[in-house]
């Protein structure tokens, strides 16, 4: 099965942005006519790795509906994204936080301004208290300056506009934790054969400390939540926000190692933001070289000339798996006109790849699930009431006759005529030849239906259910 990610990240949503709601998203659906022409298939899900809106850095009487307007202009660009590409399926986008998400406002009220030591041993202690995990001090190299955390409630709910927001995305059916160690989503996608998790990498990230940190117990509780969808050969995904190195006067980054984790894990791609240029990196297992983890970032897809380096433009990545080829190919589309309010993508020059697109190997760490196991899995989901998940899965086996089964039932519980006459088109079995005279008579498609009941199935046929469903049809349409 191929599958296409769609890879936005660094929105930086602002509503005095050079580029409006309207606008972007028009541009895309052009881009999608343009690319998907060339080859490259619609996007089945969209990876929206962070900065989600610019943010707000002042503690000024309006700054916090300033904030709220930002995520309400983010929230209306994503819910008509999932509209136009997923049919409203907020599912099939995943968030995680960016540092530009954090509320600025929040960290100046939850820091106060200290005097800088004057003794040098108690200078030297305060140096290396500054560079330790969870610190309650902040260096202000802007001011020179010195702060100390000393409200740690109103701290920790930096991210509370952003959880705002991530709860009316998903109308309720998902939250964001203001607790660090449980700021992770596991999204699983079994109709496409994913599971993805979202981790955030805003652990003690705020403007005065710019590392990028995913809590330990938000990896442990994302491998945790993903092993038995790995075992039963889901492709698994994370997705954060930092990159992974600097230079040598930077620290805004996430430090490498984690990958170790997630490989351990089973994840086998990775997709981050932050560096406003797209990448590919590929990290493998020091326990065992055959496991690695295919990174890959994406350029801002909003931001504007003051973000961007000289010579760089707005992009983003287009991401087609192929399981069973164990290959995924990036496709970076830039902006291809100076008008930052009008965009126009097409295909970028990527150095590294010496072109627009680059193909690597996906190193599955066990066998995909066998067709038995993918049918059980189908119809556990259809008795749990995930009749969309249970055809999405069933579908993916059509010459399983369990799998028919169970996609034919999930299809007809949802009673979605205009599927359900493709899949059975032509029908295998009776109980799906009567299925789909019954679809063809609700779309209204009566040539198809009348050619249904002059078919070689129908002339031949002596079950009873299709003599009765082509009595049926015949009085349906008219006696013919």
């Amino acid at each position: 099965m191929i599958i296409t990610a769609l890879h936005i990240s660094d929105l930086h949503r602002d509503s005095g942005s050079a580029i409006t709601t309207d606008s972007l998203l028009e541009s895309l659906r052009r881009d999608r006519e343009r690319y998907t022409k060339r080859g490259i298939p619609t996007p089945d899900l969209a990876v929206v790795s962070g900065d989600i809106v610019y943010g707000v850095i002042s503690d000024g009487p309006n700054a916090e509906s300033l904030l709220k307007a930002q995520y309400v202009e983010a929230a209306t660009f994503l819910t008509e994204l999932a509209d136009m590409f997923f049919h409203g399926n907020r599912e099939r986008v995943i968030l995680v936080p960016g540092n530009h998400d954090i509320s600025h406002p929040h960290v100046l009220r939850a820091t106060e301004p200290t005097p800088i030591p004057a003794e040098a041993t108690q200078r030297a202690l305060l140096a290396s208290q500054l560079s330790e995990d969870n610190s309650t001090w902040r260096w202000v190299a802007s001011d020179f300056a010195l702060r100390r955390l000393v409200d740690q409630d109103m701290y920790r709910r930096r991210l509370e506009p952003y959880a705002e927001f991530y709860a009316g995305f998903y109308a309720g059916k998902r939250s964001f934790s203001l607790d660090p160690s449980k700021q992770f989503a596991v999204h699983d996608l079994a109709d496409l054969g994913l599971v993805v998790a979202g981790l955030s990498s805003c652990c003690d990230n705020d403007l005065f400390n710019r590392a990028g940190r995913i809590h330990p117990d938000c990896v442990a509780g994302a491998t945790r939540a993903v092993a038995e969808h790995v075992k039963n050969g889901r492709l698994a995904l994370a997705v954060w926000h930092h990159n992974l190195a600097g230079g040598p006067k930077d620290t805004d980054y996430v430090d490498a190692d984690v990958l170790q984790s997630l490989i351990d894990g089973g994840f086998v791609i990775g997709l981050h933001g932050h560096q406003h240029r797209p990448q590919f990196l590929q990290h493998r297992f020091t326990a065992d070289r055959k496991m690695a983890i295919s990174v890959v970032s994406a350029g801002t897809l909003c931001g504007g000339p003051k973000t961007l380096p000289s010579g760089r433009m707005r992009s983003y990545n287009l991401i087609v798996l192929d399981a069973e080829q164990r290959t995924g190919t990036v496709h970076v589309r830039d902006m291809k006109n100076s008008g930052f309010g009008m965009p126009v993508w097409g295909e970028a020059y990527v150095d590294e790849f010496s072109g627009a697109s680059m193909t690597f190997g996906i190193e599955i760490p066990v066998r995909p699930a066998s067709v038995i196991q993918a049918s059980a899995e189908a119809a556990e989901l259809m008795q749990k009431g995930d009749l969309a998940g249970a055809y999405g899965l069933a579908r993916l086996h059509p010459e399983d006759g369990m799998a028919r089964r169970v996609a034919l039932e999930a299809l007809t519980r949802l009673e979605d005529w205009a599927e359900l006459q493709k899949f059975c088109s032509p029908p295998r079995s009776a109980p799906e030849f009567i299925a789909l005279a019954g679809a063809l008579y609700e779309v209204g498609n009566k040539p198809a239906l009348a050619a249904l009941l002059k078919s070689d199935y129908a002339r031949e046929s002596t079950d009873a259910g299709i003599r009765q469903a082509i009595d049926l049809a015949n009085s349906r349409l008219g006696g013919r």
